[in-house]
């Protein structure tokens, strides 16, 4: 499950001649996970805290929700599944993006819109960030890296997601 941080890549990229490609030096970090339950692209995800073992705790990931008891707190977002197969289903290994760059569902602070450095934490809604009030008792789980638009709903959002971990 983990992996090591290493200075980012500064090499070029074949693709872009001696220029480094923006995927190279993102400084994003990865861990792979199993899905407790059938999680999509962009899905904030929460350890299993009310596992009974402990080694089992931050072994499987549910969607992040403010409503679950106890609360599952994020802590990164679904990238891909780690499967051959692709799947996002229970027992799925899945990657998750701990840190950095990812697209991630948020909503638009009900329908007010959202300018680039707004700070995040998790709502009612599983799986999806949103604006983070000073009332918040939830931590920061990412930054807004794009504007989104008054009215627009909940989508994939560019954002920058914070290590809590």
């Amino acid at each position: 499950m983990a992996t090591a941080t290493i200075l980012q890549s500064l090499n070029t990229d074949a693709d872009f001649g001696s220029v480094s490609a923006v995927g190279s030096s993102n400084r994003r970090q990865i861990e792979t996970f199993i899905a407790k339950e059938t999680l999509l692209i962009g899905d904030w995800v929460a350890f299993d805290y009310a596992a009974v073992a402990d080694s089992d705790v931050t072994l499987g990931v549910f969607k992040a929700d403010l409503n679950s008891s106890p609360v599952r707190t994020p802590f990164g977002v679904v990238l891909r599944s780690a499967e051959t197969t692709g799947t996002l289903t229970i027992g799925s290994r899945i990657d998750v993006v701990i840190s950095g760059v990812a697209s991630a569902f948020c909503s638009d602070n009900a329908g007010a819109g959202s300018a680039i450095g707004t700070l995040l934490a998790i709502t009612n809604t599983a799986g999806v960030a949103d604006v983070a009030s000073a009332a918040s008792t939830q931590p920061v789980c990412g930054v807004l890296a794009q504007t989104i638009a008054a009215a627009a709903g909940t989508g994939l959002r560019r954002v920058v997601v914070v290590k809590n971990f």
